[in-house]
């Protein structure tokens, strides 16, 4: 568990040191060596993008090259301007909103890549990342006010302070389903104001492997950060949360263990098995959207499946409570109805017509 990765030090370019809570500390300077891989990459890709169309890449990447020149100064700038304070002002990079980029950059690439093989049009690919971005955001940190509302705003005196707490997911706070719902209205939307490039359900069944994908580096977002953590496990491969860690907290309050000591107790690690699971699931529907024969048959494998394997996985978490008076979580309770909509969803594409059916025929790589 590590919810600060980094400090980045604004008045410092290339500094290193370490904070007095062991955190590295890096002068914003070393922001220019990821800044200069995803530039290099995205040049690439325009000249390869532009050369099997034949035409000329020239205009994308003079544009990419001007953007990456404009970043570098921009960082010298936020040097120049921080500087004038002891000690100078810090930014954290926080494990859980890293992973949380890195898997929203993997499953676009990889949407990608299934778009070129489908021969649907990359920029929607990354018009829609950004929609499905701000909706799932939104969406899972909605749902987390509404089923946490108590304890968030516990110790807020005004509206400010409670709108503050609303929106600051620094540390997590955001709960799946949410995502999912707001998401999938968000897919359906732009998939209607898309229809004429591209069918509505095979975009939908573009994006079920890169959501899994992202899931994957998610659930181990949510390991750095110390939340969705596991039941008591005696296992050899148990993780224990240090004092003053969320788990560590909430089990003190409940009364398992001693507020004094050092760790919890061992717990299963179910961010690391929900990863797993959003890997296996990825490749899962990656396989069945390369190989269907029909729009929509891999977002029914995943509305039938991803249920199933989240309602088994709830087992093995504490971090929830039962709601309603059923025994079941609330993710558990939301997984039967999604699972009945997958049913659902499944009989009705099986009495579809042939006009559903694949026109387009993918492309070798």
């Amino acid at each position: 568990m590590r919810q600060t990765l980094i400090q980045l030090q604004l008045d410092s370019l290339f500094g290193i040191s370490e904070s007095a809570q062991g955190t590295p500390v890096l002068g914003i300077g070393w922001m220019a060596v990821p800044w200069t891989v995803f530039s290099i990459y995205w040049i690439w890709r325009a000249r390869t993008n532009r050369a099997q169309t034949d035409e000329d890449p020239q205009s994308d990447v003079k544009a990419l090259a001007t953007q990456f020149v404009i970043g570098l100064f921009a960082l010298v700038a936020v040097s120049l301007v921080s500087r004038g304070g002891d000690p100078g002002p810090t930014v954290p990079v926080y494990g859980y909103g890293f992973l949380v980029f890195l898997g929203c950059v993997a499953a676009g690439m990889l949407a990608v890549r299934h778009a070129r093989r489908m021969q649907i049009p990359e920029q929607l690919v990354w018009d829609l990342a950004i929609w499905l971005f701000g909706a799932s955001v939104i969406g899972a940190r909605g749902w987390y006010v509404l089923q946490y509302h108590e304890p968030l705003f516990a110790k807020t005196t005004s509206p400010l302070e409670q709108l503050k707490a609303a929106v600051d997911i620094s540390s997590g706070g955001l709960v799946l389903y949410g995502g999912v719902g707001l998401s999938l209205v968000a897919l359906l939307v732009f998939a209607r104001r898309n229809r004429h490039g591209c069918s509505p359900l095979k975009l939908v069944d573009l994006i079920v492997p890169s959501f899994f994908l992202a899931l994957a580096f998610g659930r181990l977002g949510c390991l750095m950060n110390g939340c969705c953590w596991g039941d008591a496990c005696e296992l050899p491969w148990a993780i224990r949360f240090p004092h003053d860690s969320v788990p560590f907290n909430s089990l003190a309050a409940r009364g398992f263990i001693n507020p004094d000591a050092p760790r919890t107790f061992g717990l299963h690690p179910s961010q690391i098995y929900s990863s797993f699971n959003g890997l296996v699931l990825c490749l899962v529907t990656s396989s069945i959207f390369r190989n269907s024969r029909q729009h929509g048959q891999t977002l029914a494998v995943a509305l039938v499946v991803y249920p199933i394997t989240r309602f088994l996985l709830e087992i093995l978490r504490a971090d929830e409570m039962s709601q309603f008076g059923t025994g079941l979580t609330i993710s558990q309770c939301f997984s039967l109805v999604l699972f009945c909509v997958g049913i659902a969803f499944s009989v009705w594409l099986r009495r579809q017509p042939d006009k559903t059916t694949l026109a387009t025929t993918p492309l070798k790589s």
